[in-house]
């Protein structure tokens, strides 16, 4: 029987504090291998995927954490703690230069497309390129070149026994990816941005 999980992978940008980190939640699922008897190497797993992640964005340097949690129906009272954890550069964070609300959106889907067959990772934009210099209008193709080499490190994750695609809570079922795309407009995550320090006020008058 497959084993579904869904990774957190966390960035630490303005601080270490778990309200800063920049985080994205791909999912998995896991085949029955008959040679494995069905055994997750869940630590295996989460350092494989820290080490692809790390890699393709290594710049500016950041705390990298991922986390595996099963997917599973819940049972009253009984946390879903994670299955493993996986940490780089522990205790290292760089605040971000451009507005951390800013993204790029990867865009994934399976099979007929349906709306329970897509999936979207919004990629930091502080973490595909911490710069003003490139922003413009519309995100360039450098940029979104990069965001598309992270479905490289996604697909391939666990070899042939793992495939990355799309959980749907509502069918309770895993559809694989098998097309992405990173199209060119800028996309915002509201959380992400800073809390306000300041403001400038006034009254109105006549």
């Amino acid at each position: 029987m497959a084993t579904r999980f869904r990774a957190s992978i966390g960035w630490a940008v303005d601080s270490l504090l778990p309200r800063d980190q920049f985080t994205i939640n791909p999912c998995f699922s896991h085949g029955f291998d008959p040679l494995s008897i069905g055994v997750v190497e869940w630590q295996a797993l989460a350092d494989d995927l820290k080490t692809g992640v790390q890699g393709l964005f290594p710049s500016p340097a950041r705390q990298i954490t991922v986390k595996l949690y099963e997917i599973k129906d819940p049972v009253a009272g009984t946390p879903n703690r994670p299955k493993a954890t996986s940490v780089y550069g522990p205790g290292v964070f760089t605040p971000s230069a451009v507005p951390g609300e800013l993204a790029l959106c990867l865009s994934y889907y399976g099979g007929d497309a349906g709306p329970s067959k897509r999936g979207r990772l919004y990629l930091p934009y502080t973490i595909v390129n911490n710069t003003t210099s490139s922003l413009g209008a519309r995100p360039n193709s450098a940029d979104r070149t990069k965001v598309g080499t992270l479905v490289g490190v996604l697909a391939n994750l666990g070899g042939a026994n793992v495939d990355w695609g799309i959980w749907s809570p509502t069918r309770k079922a895993f559809t694989k990816a098998d097309h992405w795309y990173v199209d060119d407009e800028w996309d915002t995550v509201r959380s992400r941005g800073l809390r306000p320090t300041t403001r400038t006020a006034g009254t109105t008058s006549g």
